[in-house]
């Protein structure tokens, strides 16, 4: 997969998750406009993002989804939550589509019946009477298109191109390369900035451009000054779909009229004939007579080359024609017959608009001109120039930076080029009156800094603002870009380094050891210890970074399940409220990922079978609402993560029959179980309170992969319930899961190590002091019963010889405290704990291991499941 298509796939997910969680308010909270619109623009992201990589099904999927909620916005179409429900199928689709790209496995041509087939849907809320059948391979946009007869123009065609200028018709015949012409109307959305959109560079790249004129409307005193407010007119020679290919993110926003150059060349018969006569060239009209095209070539080159145009209106079409004629390369459409007929040339056309940019200014014949007389200018081009002008005379003025922009600004604006800062200063002079300068004279003096105008100075050539805007130029300083993406699979490489520095660091206390004993040196030993100190202060504050960039808020998983409970309630056909709480408490993003299924089993438990029918609960005198409640809560170094329902409850007696029914407890269990104990049966293996497996779920089917999942992920997972009030599920887990504080002990001259989160005590005891009852061995420490497992015996090893003392550490666990007798105590170390992988995998007795500093390998005891065992 590409880097650019990844990062595609990565921002478009972030942007269906938004889009998802907004539709899901939308249900609980209503149709606020503000919601629509942001689930309008995350699909619009998505289509116009789609469109780089030519994933066509996508794309009309996304336009048909985009194209609705529009109309929603606009209040044509009422939501519904059948509305709610196709567009969530709608991005489930997408979501998917998203899954194949990642891995590679796309089939295109089998999307198109699927984006058909929603897409039709879709667009059946926006116009039930609109066919289902859409086809596939053109284009859905709903941009006006207006194709012109070939032989003529229609009077909304002459108006168009008068509303560029008298001559605008012959310009753009003299640069008209192809066969069609067009003219837009782009009209880009308000919040088009915020998506990053850029309207001006959008017309400057659209193809065959000739000409565009920016309009700015007045802007009220409340109005936004960031959104968008412009509306652009362009003219230009491109086929129609070269147009809507560059359009294509836009649609919606522009009108499209295409014509022919030949109605074009129709349409200017009369003009090219009357300059023709106002010339009058001899040797120009007789090879037009005789039409001799290279004698017609060179004499209207050599009076191109040779007469001087003033500017003028006039002027300004005789050049145009003089031009066309030396490049033409078909004068049939100049016959005779037409040449005399000029009464249906009239010249009805405006003056040319002061913001049309014409390429003509750039031809090699043209001579450099200045802006000799002052013209009338709108209010926003005052100001731009009022501004220009302060920056020539600013402190901070750098010709060789700030000159080609200044005077392609002014140039624009003026019609003019200019060779040095004399000849525009005098430029900007001659356009504005005294009144304006006084103003700006006097606004300079009021400038606190120089700085302020250098702020003004980096600002778009191309922005357009208002006299108010402008009047006062100060811009805040932009702010660098403080957020980096980075991709998980560095972050987690630098946490293998960081624990391959863990592990060098752990053998420096070896080598001081090593330095003493052997080499005899105890200044070195003592060195080498004072330098373990700086790397092992300099190690943790590495581990620590590196941990905080791998922490992430809860609500990275969370805001997946309000859409899970939403599904399985409307399938269920229950009336359930999800609510969540801790939303910004950390996690390590591993860590949470890992959770994501556990979660989803028992929130799928607690909505199938923990929250009742709306008739049972009212008959229970419940609201008909079922409520479950989703919390996260720091603890110390750890996080308790609750699921509660205010369901039915689960009854310990019927757990503890069916337990016993299924063999899962013996008769003495089932007369010796508590409540407590016997709620926690349902996490055994294959046992289920359920009479019926549904699809969703079954009380305790999956519940021991649950608990399995929650130990692997060091964590401890408990359940508490009353018959009619409710189930509430808490699973206590580490905040990460990469760097862990272990205690090593020694059985029979082996390392192990226990996480130290779980280690209450060591004590030595004598071995008179520890007793026996009901067979099996306790000891009594400071009145407190404990029940020891010998590790020898739990994990296989030879009974140890006869000793008068022993070495006892007390952990603790869910159903209480114990004792494991070992032979050694040693210290605690801070380790990268690695999962058990191969052969080892199979063996429940250890939950991982880690490299020790003398390169030896220290397994890490599963306390849990080691005592399962032993007691």
């Amino acid at each position: 997969m590409s880097e650019l298509l990844d990062v595609f796939i990565g921002e478009s997910r972030e942007n269906l998750e938004s889009a998802s969680q907004a539709l899901l308010e939308i249900q609980s909270s209503g149709p606020a406009s503000e919601r629509v619109d942001k689930i309008f623009r995350d699909l619009h992201t998505i289509k116009g993002s789609s469109d780089l990589f030519d994933i066509k099904p996508l794309t009309h999927l996304a336009h048909a989804a985009e194209d609705l909620l529009d109309s929603v916005r606009s209040s044509e179409v009422t939501y519904s939550d059948d509305i709610g429900d196709l567009l969530l199928e709608a991005l489930d689709q997408i979501s998917i589509w998203f899954d194949e790209l990642e891995v590679g496995s796309q089939n295109v041509e089998q999307w198109k019946p699927i984006s058909t087939r929603l897409s039709a849907q879709l667009r059946h809320f926006i116009d039930p009477t609109e066919s289902s059948d859409i086809d596939e391979n053109s284009d859905t946009v709903n941009n006006e298109s207006l194709v012109a007869d070939p032989q003529t123009l229609s009077e909304e065609h002459i108006a168009l191109l008068a509303s560029f200028g008298g001559n605008a018709d012959l310009d753009l015949l003299c640069k008209a390369t192809g066969s069609d012409c067009y003219f837009i109307h782009y009209t880009p959305d308000e919040g088009c900035f915020f998506r990053g959109e850029d309207p001006i560079n959008v017309t400057v790249a659209l193809p065959g451009l000739k000409a565009f004129d920016i309009e700015m409307p007045e802007i009220a005193e409340d109005a936004d000054i960031y959104n968008c407010f412009t509306s652009i007119k362009a003219l230009g020679v491109a086929s129609e779909d070269e147009i809507k290919q560059h359009m294509a993110y836009y649609e919606g926003q522009y009108s499209y009229v295409s014509f022919s150059t030949q109605a074009l060349k129709a349409a200017c018969i009369g003009k090219i004939q009357k300059c023709v006569e106002t010339i009058d060239d001899e040797t120009l009209n007789s090879a037009l007579n005789d039409t001799d095209i290279d004698q017609v070539h060179a004499s209207a080159g050599l009076l191109l080359a040779s007469l001087h145009f003033d500017g003028s209106e006039d002027d300004s079409a005789n050049r145009a024609v003089l031009s066309l004629l030396s490049s033409i390369d078909d004068l049939s459409f100049l016959n005779n017959e037409s040449r005399e007929d000029r009464s249906s040339d009239k010249d009805t056309h405006t003056n040319v608009s002061p913001n049309v940019i014409n390429s003509t200014a750039n031809e090699a014949g043209d001579s450099k001109r200045e802006a000799s007389k002052p013209k009338k200018l709108a209010l926003h081009e005052r100001a731009m120039l009022t501004q220009q002008l302060t920056l020539l005379n600013s402190d901070n003025y750098k010709s060789e930076f700030m000159f080609p922009s200044i005077a392609g600004l002014v140039g624009n604006i003026l019609g003019a080029e200019f060779e040095n800062e004399d000849a525009l200063a005098v430029a900007i002079s001659n356009a504005l009156d005294e009144e304006t300068i006084q103003a700006q004279a006097n606004d300079d003096q009021a400038q606190q800094t120089s700085n302020e105008a250098t702020a003004v100075a980096t600002q778009p050539a191309n922005a357009l603002e208002t006299a108010e805007d402008t009047a006062s130029p100060v811009k805040a300083e932009r702010q660098a870009v403080k957020m980096l993406k980075v991709d998980q699979s560095k972050i987690d490489y630098l946490m293998d380094i960081v624990g391959e520095l863990t592990v060098a660091k752990n053998s420096l206390p070896y080598l001081a050891k090593q330095a003493e004993e052997e080499g005899g040196s105890r200044k070195l030993s003592k060195q080498i210890k004072a330098h373990f100190s700086i790397v092992n202060r300099l190690t943790e504050s590495l581990q620590s970074a590196v941990l905080q960039i791998r922490m992430v808020p809860v609500s990275h998983v969370f805001q997946r399940y309000p859409r899970l409970v939403r599904d399985l309630a409307r399938k269920l056909d229950k009336k359930i409220e999800l609510c969540m709480q801790g939303e910004d408490t950390e996690f390590d993003k591993n860590l949470i990922e890992s959770l994501s299924e556990p979660l989803i089993h028992l929130l799928r438990n607690s909505i199938d079978h923990g929250i009742e029918s709306p008739e049972e609960r009212l008959a229970a005198g419940k609201p008909g609402v079922g409520r479950i409640d989703l919390i996260a809560t720091p603890l110390d170094d750890s996080v308790i993560i609750e699921i509660r329902d205010d369901g039915r409850g689960i009854d310990p007696q019927k757990i503890k029959l069916l337990a016993f029914q299924k063999g899962v407890i013996s008769e003495a269990q089932l007369e010796n179980l508590d409540d407590n104990e016997a709620l926690q049966l349902i996490f055994a293996a294959g046992f289920s309170t359920s009479e019926q497996v549904s699809d969703l779920s079954g009380r305790g089917v999956g519940m021991d992969a649950v608990k399995t999942m929650v130990s692997q992920a060091g964590g401890t997972i408990e359940m508490q319930s009353e018959v009619g009030v409710g189930s509430t599920f808490k699973l206590l887990l580490p905040q990460t899961m990469s760097v862990n504080r272990v205690m090593m002990f020694e059985v029979n001259d082996q390392m192990f190590g226990v996480g130290m989160d779980a280690v209450v005590e060591t004590v030595k005891v004598p071995t008179a002091d520890i007793q026996r009852i009901r067979n099996e061995h306790v000891l009594v420490i400071r009145e407190k019963l404990i029940p020891l497992c010998d590790l020898r015996e739990a994990l296989g090893f030879e009974a140890a010889e006869e000793r008068e003392e022993h070495s006892i550490l007390v952990v603790s666990t869910p159903q209480g405290e114990f004792g494991l007798i070992i032979d050694k105590f040693h210290e605690g170390i801070d380790v990268i704990q690695k999962p058990l992988e191969g052969v080892l995998a199979g063996y429940a007795h250890f939950s991982g291991t880690a490299l020790l500093g003398d390169g030896r390998v220290l397994l890490i005891v599963n306390v849990q499941e080691v005592l399962a065992k032993c007691l």
